[in-house]
C-alpha cells in the first residue's frame, strides 16, 4: 500500500515524485527502462531553463540523482494493468500494488512509417534514436524522416559523425528557427522537401530507400523521427476519456477517473517539451497535496 504511484520516470514523472515527496506524501515511481524517457535520445538540450546546453542523458542523471537524494525509490518493473475498486490496483510483471492515487507519465512510443520490412530492419539500418545508434554509421550516408525539432536535432548530431545526412520532409520544416538556421549552415545536410519514402532497399541490412519522386538514395542508416503516440493498453480496465490517443485532463492534470492523473507526453495538450512535462508533474503533485 502506497499513497501515490507514479508510472514512468521521464521529466514529468520525476517532477511529480519530487513534489510529492517534499509534500510528505508517500510515493513510489515505476520505470521499465532507464530514468529519463525521451530525454535520453537527445544529444543536446538548449531550451531547458538553467542550462545553456546539456545532453539529455546528463539532465536525466541530475534529475534521478535528486530523487535518490530525497530517498525516492524507482522500481524497475513494467506495469501491465491498472484497475480501480475503492483504491487503485497496479499490477506489474513482478508484483501488485495498491494506491490512493496514480500518476501516468509513460510518454510516447515512436511512430513508424508502416512500410514493409520496417520491423525486420530495426537495428539493421532502421532506428528511432540517432544518439543511441548514430555511432554505428560513422562516415556513412544516412537519412532522417521528419521535419520537427527532434528530427533536426538528430540531423545536426549525425552531421558531425556521418558523411552525408538527408532530411526527408513530407511538406516543409516545422522546427524552430534556430535549428533550421544551424541545419542550413551544415554543408553535409541535404533537405528534401515534399518527399515521402516509398520503400526500403535491403538484403540482410538496409542499403537504400526509394522515394516517391522516383529517386533512390543509397544510405546505410535511416532514422525515423515523425513523432509518437502513447501506449495506453495497460489502462484498458479503466474508462478514461481519450482524445486522438492521448489522455484528456483538467487543469489539475486529473483524468476523467477520479484520482488518476496524466502528465507529460501522455496528456492531450498543445505543446510537448521537457519543461512543460516537468510543469505537468508539479501541477499533478500539488493537486494531490491539496486533497491531503
Amino acid at each position: 500500500m502506497v499513497k501515490c504511484i507514479v508510472i514512468g520516470a521521464g521529466p514529468a514523472g520525476m517532477s511529480a515524485s519530487l513534489y510529492l515527496k517534499r509534500a510528505g506524501i508517500d510515493v513510489l515511481i515505476m520505470e521499465e527502462g532507464v530514468p529519463g524517457g525521451e530525454m535520453l535520445k537527445t544529444d543536446k538540450i538548449e531550451n531547458y531553463l538553467g542550462f545553456d546546453s546539456i545532453s539529455g542523458g546528463d539532465l536525466a542523471l541530475k534529475m534521478s540523482k535528486q530523487l535518490k537524494n530525497l530517498g525516492i525509490s524507482i522500481i524497475k518493473d513494467k506495469v501491465v494493468s491498472v484497475s480501480k475498486k475503492d483504491k487503485f490496483i497496479v499490477k506489474t510483471l513482478n508484483s501488485e500494488y495498491v494506491a490512493d492515487y496514480v500518476i501516468v507519465a509513460t510518454g510516447r512510443v515512436p511512430l513508424k512509417l508502416g512500410l514493409k520490412g520496417e520491423n525486420d530492419l530495426l537495428n539493421r539500418g532502421v532506428s528511432y534514436c540517432a544518439t543511441c545508434d548514430g555511432a554505428f554509421y560513422r562516415d556513412e550516408d544516412v537519412a532522417i524522416v521528419g521535419g520537427g525539432d527532434s528530427a533536426l536535432t538528430e540531423a545536426l548530431y549525425l552531421s558531425d559523425i556521418c558523411h552525408k545526412v538527408y532530411v526527408i520532409v513530407r511538406k516543409d520544416l516545422r522546427a524552430s528557427e534556430i535549428l533550421k538556421n544551424r541545419v542550413k549552415n551544415k554543408d553535409n545536410i541535404v533537405i528534401l522537401k515534399n518527399i515521402l519514402v516509398n520503400d526500403f532497399v535491403f538484403d540482410d541490412r538496409l542499403t537504400g530507400i526509394n522515394l516517391n519522386n522516383g529517386d533512390k538514395l543509397a544510405i546505410k542508416g535511416l532514422f525515423i523521427a515523425i513523432g509518437g503516440k502513447p501506449n495506453l493498453d495497460f489502462l484498458s480496465d479503466l474508462k478514461i476519456d481519450i482524445n486522438n490517443g492521448y489522455i484528456k485532463t483538467n487543469e489539475k492534470m486529473e483524468s476523467s477517473v477520479k484520482g488518476l492523473y496524466a502528465v507529460g507526453d501522455v496528456r492531450d495538450k498543445d505543446f510537448y517539451q521537457i519543461i512543460t512535462a516537468a510543469s505537468d508533474g508539479a501541477v499533478a503533485a500539488l493537486s494531490i497535496r491539496e486533497e491531503n
